[in-house]
């Protein structure tokens, strides 16, 4: 028991004399920071304005180098034709009245102070479009030699011209435009961050922490360029980022462009039907709706209201018009194919759609036949000869017998042969026309496999720029 309690006291006066070193050297050595820090702020801060700029000359101007990291492509909005983005903007410059001795105020090589504190460079967004715009508010980091590092974060929407054309496979350029807002080019000098009084190189914007799910950033750069305006005689210089940025076309690749092309291919087969079938017009109403659907996705997927036209959506309106023409042209195939046609087919008809072998050949259709298995033009005559044989034997059914019963079966047999001639003479039209259309159907199939096929090509070019 006795060593127990030697051993504690052992333990409890270590942890005592850490504890006395601790408040005797290392808080004496925090305070002595605090301390400095608490006299640099109030140092640099007396008689300190900050609506002065930082020149060392009046006529010499404050050069301020820039440098704009961005951070995400938040909205490309076509109908107001604005780009919001997000990013970091960072500023550096010299202040010599911020500069101090190190060794006055214990080795302290940095501090960081309000922003309102101190002066800064009035660096507006000069294209800036209506909307929500945010910048936080950061804390600049001074150095011992007068040098200011400022890095607000900003989300800013500003115009951006577009171009829908290529939709959805369009590029998009943005450019974001920065300017001192009240100082002219002899009082705020503009630089690329690294680029030191160098006006003509170009600056790569890095795109290694950019995460968006509808654009990609290409390429940014920024550049630097000068205006002078109606109002001063003063340039005014200015700080262009320009961004190239292509849609991800993923979610419209399989909502909007495939099912065009789908329906677009299934327009040619509503000719593959049967010419007297009225199941073409039930498949071309099915084309119809099934296209209508597709554009009102199309219009719902991208309200907007843009000056320029997409190609897609010409593309969606040759469809509907190629739609709308082959449902026509069928309601007149089955017409012709299942109507009651009194009227033979024309001579000039018959031979171009039934008797020309070539033709014929060429569209797959081989030699025209009626069911009773004669050529195309001679239907009905079996049906006469029995008639003109039937008027042969009248006399001689007289001659035998002139009673009641064999004059009503004698007319009975008459009407009997005319019926069966304008049957098999009425069924014979009704087949040629059904033959006639037929091979209209057969050339409009072709015609309009041609047609899709040079659509398809055309779009596909002009999807490709």
């Amino acid at each position: 028991m006795y060593k127990e309690a030697i051993h504690t006291m052992h333990i409890n006066g270590k942890a005592a004399a850490l504890f006395t070193i601790f408040f005797v050297v290392v808080n004496p050595l925090k305070e002595d920071i605090f301390e400095s820090e608490h006299r640099l702020q109030n140092a640099l801060m007396t008689n300190y304005s900050s609506t002065v700029r930082p020149a060392t000359e009046l006529d010499k101007p404050v050069h301020v180098q820039l440098m704009l990291d961005l951070m995400r492509i938040d909205e490309l909005d076509a109908t107001k034709e604005t780009m919001t983005t997000t990013f970091m903007l960072t500023q550096t410059w010299k202040d010599p009245r911020l500069a101090w001795n190190t060794s006055h105020y214990g080795g302290v090589k940095s501090i960081r102070l309000k922003e309102s504190s101190i002066w800064r460079p009035d660096i507006e967004v000069a294209n800036q479009a209506p909307g929500l715009s945010l910048t936080s508010e950061a804390l600049p980091l001074i150095s011992y030699d007068g040098t200011v590092i400022y890095v607000p974060y900003k989300t800013v929407p500003t115009y951006c011209a577009m171009d829908l054309t290529l939709f959805p496979y369009d590029t998009q350029k943005c450019i974001i435009k920065l300017t001192p807002w009240t100082h002219n080019a002899l009082e705020i000098d503009l630089g690329l961050f690294g680029h030191y009084l160098n006006t003509t190189d170009q600056m790569k914007i890095p795109r290694e922490s950019l995460s968006d799910l509808q654009w990609e950033l290409l390429e940014g750069t920024a550049t630097l360029s000068s205006k002078k305006f109606d109002c001063c005689p003063e340039k005014y210089s200015f700080f262009e980022v320009s961004l190239q940025m292509s849609r991800n076309t993923n979610f419209y690749r399989y909502v909007v462009t495939w099912p065009s092309v789908v329906a677009c291919f299934l327009v040619p087969f509503l000719f593959a039907l049967p010419s007297h079938s009225s199941q073409k017009i039930t498949y071309g109403l099915a084309l119809m709706i099934f296209e209508s659907i597709i554009i009102l996705t199309f219009a719902e997927t991208n309200s907007f209201d843009h000056k320029t036209v997409p190609n897609i959506a010409i593309f969606h309106l040759i469809t509907l018009i190629l739609t709308s023409t082959s449902l026509l042209l069928s309601i007149f195939i089955v017409s012709i194919s299942c109507g009651d046609m009194r009227k033979h087919v024309p001579a000039w008809l018959q031979r171009l759609a039934l008797t020309d072998s070539c033709l014929r050949t060429v569209l797959c259709l081989g030699q025209y036949r009626d069911s009773k298995g004669y050529s195309s033009g001679r239907g009905g005559g079996f049906l006469l000869e029995e008639t003109h044989e039937t008027h042969h034997h009248e006399p001689e059914l007289r001659t035998i017998s002139e009673n009641e019963v064999t004059r009503d079966v004698s007319e009975s047999l008459r009407a009997i042969a005319e019926k069966m001639s304008s049957d098999e003479s009425r069924i014979k039209v009704t087949q040629d026309w059904r033959e006639v259309g037929r091979l209209l159907d057969r050339v409009l199939f072709f015609l309009c496999i041609l047609t899709v096929l040079v659509l398809l090509i055309w779009s596909a070019r002009l999807w490709s720029g």
